[in-house]
Order: structure tokens, then sequence, then C-alpha cells
């Protein structure tokens, strides 16, 4: 059934609502949906409604509201990933895969050894489009919130941020001595208890562009606590790394 995000929280009394913009074309004009056609809202806040259209015009699809319930596919952890601007378009494949992993949100980071370089007068244009990448991924594998990405941010920013969640790892090709798998489970019970009060964990992801990390991007972070973790044997692409570790926490955490 096609999946659509609204901006706002629908109030719990309402019986109909609105569709307007690019999402009333795509029912329009793509799916060709007509009145009597289901469709499923998600208000961004993990309810799903399922409605049922009443009426498609130019501007607005009207749709009768029915059934609420809690989504179920969002992970129980908040993943925050800083990405290394990596070139060319894997950024575009890196949000899409992280996003049908469950990325809660996306931080591009510049790194000293990324290639591609996003000057402020373009920034906004890219981030935009990443948003709508990354909205389409959403609406495609069922998610219940709708991940952001950010505007890019200096190493130092995303450092600064990465240390006010619950557990900040580095993928690190030059560390011998922790395995993520090794971290996950020492780290499983505190993070466990957390969900146990009532909050969702927050756990940042800090994956280097395709030159890796400098040394002195490595020295700062761990002097601010990061934990460095290996992948295992093999060096995994900066487009690869991010979905690997989202896939690791998602087996580690998410009950199947």
């Amino acid at each position: 059934m096609p999946r659509f995000f609204v901006e706002e929280e629908i109030p719990a009394d309402a019986t109909t609502w609105g569709i307007t913009g690019d999402d009333a074309r795509h029912i329009r004009i793509v799916l060709r949906m007509i009145p009597g056609d289901e469709l499923t809202l998600c208000d961004g806040h993990r309810t799903d409604i399922h409605a049922r259209i009443l009426a498609v015009t130019d501007d607005v699809v009207e749709l009768s509201l029915g059934e609420r319930q809690e989504n179920q596919t969002e992970s129980p952890l908040e993943i925050w990933l800083f990405q290394g601007l990596p070139k060319s378009d894997k950024m575009d494949a890196i949000i899409q895969k992280t996003v049908e992993l469950g990325v809660s949100r996306i931080i591009p980071v510049a790194c000293e050894r990324s290639v591609a370089r996003i000057e402020a007068k373009d920034a906004v244009r890219k981030t935009e489009r990443w948003n709508k990448i990354a909205r389409e991924a959403a609406k495609q594998c069922g998610r219940g919130q709708l991940p952001v990405v950010e505007a890019p941010v200096s190493f130092r920013e995303a450092i600064r941020l990465a240390t006010e969640t619950d557990l900040a790892l580095i993928p690190w090709e030059n560390e011998r001595n922790q395995s993520i798998r090794h971290l996950l489970t020492s780290t499983e019970p505190r993070l466990i208890a957390l969900q146990k009060s009532g909050q969702r964990p927050r756990v940042a992801v800090l994956i280097g562009p395709e030159g890796g990390f400098s040394m002195a991007e490595i020295d700062y972070a761990l002097a601010k606590d990061l934990k460095p973790v290996t992948l295992g044997r093999r060096i995994l692409r900066t487009e690869t790394a991010g979905p690997a570790v989202l896939a690791m926490l998602g087996y580690q955490f998410e009950p199947f």
C-alpha cells in the first residue's frame, strides 16, 4: 500500500485530511490513484493511519481517515550517522541504504581527506536533495519516522555532537584490539537499561571518507572518548562501512 508522510502530527479526532504539493501530484499523475483507493499516512511520530481517497483534484487529494496503529518498523536505537563527505554520488546510495537500515539522523562531515568539498552556496540545495532521497527511501521501506539529513559540519563539530549520545563509535582500519561485536556486547546491558527506563538510546557512528580519517582526527576523537572499533579483517569502502555498521546494530538490538 502506498505510504506518505505528513509534516505535522494529525489530531486524534481528525476524520479527514488533505495531501497537497509533490505527494498529491505523485498520487494523481504517477500512481494514477482514484477515489476509493487506499493508502497509509504516517505523521512522523510512529503512527500509521489507514486512509481512503475521497476526491482527487489538481491541487489536493482528500482522504477519509480510518484505523490508527503504532508503526512497528523503527529501530529501538536512535542512530546518528556522521558520514565523511564522499566523492561523486556515493552520498545518495549511503543515505538510501542507511535509511532502509534504520538510521535516524545523517550528518555529512568535512574531513581532512575528503576530496569532495561543498561550498556554502551549494549546501542548501544539496541538503534539500539528500532529504528528498531520505524521504523516498523511508516511504519505500515502511519507516514510522522520517530520517533527517543535515547540512555538512566540520570534523570538530561532528565530534561535539557525537559526544551528546549514549555511545559514540568510530570504525578505524588501524584498530586491532576492539571489534564492534565486542563493544556492542559489552555496552548492550547499559543501552537496554536505558530502553527499560523509557528512553531511546542514541548511538553515534563516525565513518571516514575515501582516504579514511587522518591521525590528527583519530587522536582528537579518542581524546573526546569516542570508541575505536574494527569492522573485521577487510577494509571497507566508505559507502559500505556505514550500512555495514547499521546492519550490525540491527542484528544486535532489534527484535526479530
